[in-house]
């Protein structure tokens, strides 16, 4: 007895260190990015996040550009791919044959595996053309006099472009896991709503997606994190200029492009690398931020739903 008591807390403090490990790595980079940062930090303050310009000569340095660029792109493909990805995941899991569902699952899996490389290389030769061909001479004739949707240059490169490619890198991410959250839900639930007289769809609305919607958060945080710091395909598709992006087909920069292109060539100059380094730790902080936040959000406002759900109906 006493032996096997020895044994799980063994177990328990491998498991522990495990965890702390994580929380260390975790703090380590956090220090390791303030230490780096914290000349430019001291030098620019506050305003080095809604300063636009950044002119390295002048050593001249904002960051409002790139996280202007940065939260446009993520949150046009969270748009765009989220909606699609519950319907794909949705479909998988309660429509569709179960002799193709192992067919397209593989199909989903293996396009979250595509390095971002050949989406990028892939969007430069069929999203670029397309938006310059069909797209953005369609809006300039009809909806010019809407700001967000005025088309500045008919070149194809810009934020919409980054954005649609985003978003089918990230859409099998968010499918699959939607797909294996709506797949825990328990048999016996369902069966007890339907047995109450509820459609598919009730069943769908009022018990599986509100079981489930802990898992799909997961999905779409794993999405975002994907999102916001994609770099090589945002880099191949963007445009590479250091201005707030005025419509959806505007050029811009996003800080995970902007540190790849300009990263090895800002440590000729001290205050340069800092600004950089600094940049990284916005990022960093926006996706723990927007974590945070949006499970607080879900919880109370999904989670209470799911509290006073009924079988039949909400």
């Amino acid at each position: 007895m006493f032996n096997l008591k020895y044994k799980d807390d063994f177990y328990k403090l491998i498991l522990s260190v495990f965890i702390f490990g994580i929380i260390l790595i975790f703090l380590t980079v956090v220090a390791v990015m303030l230490y780096y940062s914290y000349p430019a930090i001291i030098r620019y303050g506050l305003p080095f996040l809604w300063t636009k310009e950044w002119n390295p000569p002048k050593e001249i340095f904002g960051a409002a550009t790139f996280i202007a660029g940065t939260f446009m792109v993520t949150f046009l493909a969270l748009i765009f791919a989220v909606p699609l990805s519950l319907g794909i995941g949705i479909f998988l899991e309660e429509y569709c044959p179960a002799f193709l569902r192992g067919f397209f699952t593989i199909i989903i899996e293996i396009l979250a595996g595509i390095p971002s490389v050949v989406f990028g290389v892939w969007g430069v030769l069929t999203i670029v053309p397309w938006l310059r061909d069909s797209i953005e001479p369609f809006f300039e004739k009809h909806f010019s006099y809407i700001p967000f949707l005025k088309v500045e240059e008919n070149i194809g490169y810009g934020i919409l472009a980054a954005s649609f490619v985003v978003t089918f890198m990230i859409l099998p991410i968010i499918a699959s896991i939607t797909k294996d959250s709506l797949a825990s839900v328990p048999k016996i639930i369902k069966d007890g709503a339907f047995a109450t007289g509820a459609t598919k769809l009730d069943v769908i609305r009022d018990v599986s997606l509100p079981h489930a919607y802990k898992g799909i958060y997961g999905g779409i945080v794993l999405g975002f994190g994907r999102a916001v710091g994609e770099t090589i395909a945002v880099v191949l598709l963007i445009g590479n200029q250091a201005v707030i992006p005025k419509s959806l087909f505007g050029v811009g920069y996003t800080i995970s492009a902007v540190l790849a292109n300009t990263f090895t060539f800002a440590v000729i100059s001290h205050i340069y690398a800092s600004s950089e380094v600094e940049l990284a730790l916005i990022l960093l902080l926006v996706s723990l931020i927007i974590n945070l936040l949006g499970r607080n959000v879900l919880k109370r406002v999904i989670g209470g739903k799911f509290s006073r759900s009924q079988f039949g109906g909400g």
